[in-house]
């Protein structure tokens, strides 16, 4: 009896130990087509979509860490897991995100409100900044790369700039004209940007230009209508606002791809 109880408690931590090692790899967090936010796990080119996390949801993004939330009240910190370890009470509208190198939580900023604010132990706070002082028609991204306490690309009459803010006064540092770029775009915390262009040498492309102007471009085929959200460390999700498809770039390099990602529920 006992050498069967032992074999059979033997088989099942061998079970559970396959179970643990064929669990796919989590690819990262997707906000889809009804705004629910879900994660995605496989690996490149063979996604499964899993259930819902949280929703519906107005903007989200992921650093493989934490995840940013944006509802229609709330600026949600969640964890790996999905459980909220911090809520912010705002009001509707959407919001962007930035996070630190290590992929930890750092910025929000509420474009509705002009209101700008900044992770500082365990919670976000208001930083002193007037949104007017850009002179902007529209704030695209917001980073903290390297060098800089905040950088925020925005859109003017005249083009995009790169626009670096100070969180301890919220006054203007420094700005700097980017050409050759148009919305949508995103930099990340390294201080790379992500965005596409139509016509290269080898038709539609993801660009990401680092910050010392050097390129790498990945082969898409672009719909005509889309926003750029973070979903993981290494991976960008692209959101088609006309059909509802979704999409993930992956940005690790010499790795870099564009996939289509599968339909709820396939």
């Amino acid at each position: 009896m006992k050498k069967t109880v032992l074999a059979t408690l033997s088989m099942a931590a061998a079970l559970a130990s396959a179970q643990t090692y064929l669990t796919p790899p989590q690819a990262g967090l997707m906000r889809d087509a009804a705004n629910s936010l879900r994660p995605v796990y496989g690996i490149a080119g063979n996604f499964v979509v899993g259930d819902q996390v949280l929703g519906p949801v107005i903007s989200a993004a992921y650093s493989g860490s934490y995840g940013l939330v944006k509802t229609s009240s709330a600026i949600l910190v969640i964890d790996k897991t999905g459980s909220i370890v911090a809520n912010t009470a705002t009001a509707d509208g959407p919001a962007l995100f930035a996070f630190t190198l290590a992929g930890e939580p750092s910025l929000v900023y509420l474009p509705a409100a002009g209101t700008l604010l900044a992770w500082n132990a365990g919670a976000f706070g208001a930083v002193p900044f007037d949104p007017t002082t850009l002179a902007a028609n529209a704030v695209l991204s917001i980073a903290t790369p390297p060098g800089s306490d905040a950088a925020m690309i925005v859109q003017r009459d005249d083009g995009l700039w790169d626009v670096q803010i100070d969180l301890a006064t919220g006054a203007i540092d420094a700005q700097t004209a980017i050409p050759g770029i148009v919305a949508p775009v995103v930099m990340l915390a390294t201080g790379e940007l992500v965005y596409s262009e139509t016509d290269g040498i080898n038709g539609a492309a993801i660009v990401l230009r680092a910050p010392d102007g050097s390129e790498r471009h990945i082969s898409a085929t672009l719909p005509a209508s889309f926003e750029f959200e973070q979903m993981d460390l290494n991976w960008i999700q692209l959101r088609d606002l006309a059909a509802g498809q979704q999409f993930a770039i992956r940005i690790t390099q010499n790795r870099e791809q564009f996939y289509q990602l599968p339909e709820v529920g396939q």
